[in-house]
């Protein structure tokens, strides 16, 4: 399970940030995080995929995975140690909610 690592506040503050206009648009059908401060395995996936890529921006990348980094309780490195980018970017617009699986990715060490 991914939580906030801030408050809801400090995270909207923090990915405001994030320098690409489709990112901003993005922001309010893609960052869910729940009245307690639990981030739908969704969102962090969508957060992660622009960190990779930043849509061709390295400005937009580097600010997304600080970003991670700031808000989020796993650490970007870890993320992407254990989470496939190609997984990622399947199921952050997933019709279901991946939490389960995304927090088996996340403690399997095998």
């Amino acid at each position: 399970m991914m939580t906030l690592r801030v408050t809801k506040q400090q995270a909207a503050a923090a990915l405001a940030r994030v320098p690409h206009a489709t990112f901003q648009r993005a922001v309010a059908r893609h960052w869910h995080v729940s009245a307690i401060g639990i981030v739908d395995g969704r969102s962090a996936c969508w957060l992660f995929c622009w960190a990779k890529t930043g849509m061709s921006s390295r400005a937009a990348a580097s600010e997304a995975e600080r970003v991670f980094d700031e808000v989020l309780s796993v650490p970007y490195s870890v993320f992407d140690a254990r989470v496939n980018h190609a997984w990622a970017r399947v199921n952050r617009s997933a019709n279901r909610n991946i939490d389960r699986e995304l927090t088996s990715l996340l403690t399997d060490r095998t």
